[in-house]
């Protein structure tokens, strides 16, 4: 089963609220009918302001990346681990033991329609200082300036 976050457009039209969800989408085939049952998220808008920050942070953080390559393959920047490494930076992980006996942690649940709005804002202003003082700490980005842009970046999408 695949989930979709959706948003609703004033045309009644709902369309992926993410790139991972437009992502996800695509697996469907134009014209094919799909059983959807919808559910409002409790914190619908967090979750958009929190992918929004994230991405204007990735798009920043992978300008910087230089070109590489391991056992000749190259080494690209990849969204979903900027965003699950962000995630664990930022304190929110789970430790498990992976199969060769290590420990490790895995980003904490992206599952917002459980998250209160309490741990959201935690979450969110945690991922804001992780962006300034260990992702783009040489960037002059402030505080107020990161959340001004996401807010920008949700007006538009």
């Amino acid at each position: 089963m695949t989930t979709l976050h959706l948003i609703r457009r004033a045309s009644g039209e709902f369309v992926p609220a993410t790139d991972e969800d437009s992502a996800a989408a695509k697996r469907f085939r134009v014209g094919e009918i799909s059983r959807v049952e919808l559910k409002a998220m409790r914190n619908g808008g967090y979750f958009r302001k929190w992918w929004a920050l994230v991405k204007i942070a990735y798009d920043m953080w992978a300008e910087t990346m230089p070109a590489k390559e391991y056992h000749g393959r190259p080494v690209l920047p990849d969204f979903d681990r900027f965003r699950r490494d962000l995630t664990i930076m930022a304190g929110f992980f789970t430790p498990v033991w992976n199969a060769k006996g290590e420990l490790r942690v895995e980003a904490e649940s992206m599952a917002w329609s459980s998250m209160t709005e309490e741990r959201f804002e935690q979450l969110y202003s945690a991922t804001i200082n992780v962006i300034l003082s260990k992702i783009l700490p040489d960037r002059g980005l402030t505080e107020q300036g990161l959340r001004e842009w996401a807010m920008r970046v949700i007006e538009f999408a």
